[in-house]
C-alpha cells in the first residue's frame, strides 16, 4: 500500500508543470555552475601545479557544485510539497484519503516517499553531470559517493519537513510560504545565535558543511534522523487527528 501511494504521489508530481520547471531550471543552473567552475579550474591548474597544491577537480569543481545543489534542493522541496497535504485539503480530495482503508502511517509514508521520488531526478541528473567530468579529469570517487549519499539523506529530510508543514495548512500558497520561512530560519540560525545557545543544535548549515568537507559526524546523522523522524511523527499525528483516531 505504501508503494502504491508513493507511486500515485510520484505520478501526481509528474503530471504537474511545477515538477518539470524545477527539474529543467535546476539542471540548467547546475550545468552552468559546473562548467563555470571547470573553466576556472582549467585556468588556475598551472598555478596549482607550480605551487604544489593538493587541490584538484573534486575540491574546486565537484564540491562547490554540490554545495549549490543543497540550495537548489532547499528551494525545490517546498515547491513540490505544497500540493501534497495542503493541496489535497484545498481541493477537497483529503476526504478521500481520510476515508480510505489505508492506515494513517501508510498514507504519510507513501506521500513522503512519493515526494522524495519527485526530488531524486534533480539529484540524479546532477550526479550524472558531475560524474561525466570524470571522463576527462581525475576525480576522488570515494568522496564523490560520500557527498552524494549525504545529499540523498538531506533530500529525504527536506521531504519530511516540507510534508509536515504542508499538513498544517489548507492552502498550497500558505504551505509554500511557511516552508520557505521555516527552512530559511534553520539555514540562518547559526548566524543568528551563538554556538553555546541551546537551540544552536537546530541550525541546518553546521550539519551540512562537514559532510561537504568529507566529514561524517554522528551528531549530524542524529540531527537528520531525529528531526526528520519528528516531522514524520507529527504529520502522522495530524492525519490521525483528522480521522478521529486520537
Amino acid at each position: 500500500m505504501i508503494r502504491a501511494i508513493a507511486l500515485h504521489e510520484w505520478r501526481r508530481l509528474r503530471a504537474g508543470m511545477m515538477f518539470w520547471l524545477v527539474l529543467a531550471f535546476g539542471q540548467l543552473i547546475v550545468a552552468w555552475l559546473a562548467f563555470a567552475q571547470l573553466e576556472q579550474f582549467a585556468n588556475i591548474t598551472p598555478q596549482l601545479k607550480a605551487a604544489g597544491s593538493q587541490l584538484g577537480a573534486t575540491d574546486l569543481v565537484i564540491m562547490p557544485t554540490f554545495n549549490s545543489l543543497v540550495l537548489l534542493l532547499l528551494l525545490s522541496a517546498p515547491l513540490l510539497a505544497m500540493g501534497s497535504l495542503a493541496g489535497e485539503t484545498h481541493s477537497g480530495r483529503i476526504t478521500m484519503w481520510l476515508s480510505s482503508p489505508a492506515s494513517s502511517g501508510r498514507i504519510i509514508l507513501g506521500k513522503l516517499f512519493g515526494l522524495w521520488l519527485g526530488m531524486l531526478p534533480l539529484l540524479v541528473s546532477t550526479g550524472l553531470t558531475l560524474a561525466s567530468l570524470g571522463l576527462g579529469i581525475e576525480l576522488d570517487w570515494s568522496r564523490f559517493m560520500l557527498v552524494a549519499g549525504g545529499l540523498l539523506l538531506f533530500s529525504l529530510w527536506l521531504a519530511s519537513v516540507a510534508l509536515f508543514i504542508s499538513g498544517l495548512f489548507d492552502h498550497p500558497a500558505a504551505a509554500l510560504a511557511s516552508s520557505y520561512g521555516g527552512l530559511l530560519f534553520l539555514w540562518l540560525l547559526d548566524s543568528l545565535s551563538k554556538p553555546d545557545a541551546p537551540w544552536y543544535w537546530l541550525a541546518l548549515l553546521p550539519h551540512i558543511k562537514p559532510w561537504l568537507q568529507w566529514l561524517v559526524r554522528s551528531q549530524d546523522l542524529r540531527f537528520f534522523v531525529a528531526t526528520g523522524g519528528a516531522a514524520v511523527a507529527l504529520s502522522l499525528y495530524g492525519i490521525a487527528r483528522r480521522r478521529g483516531e486520537v
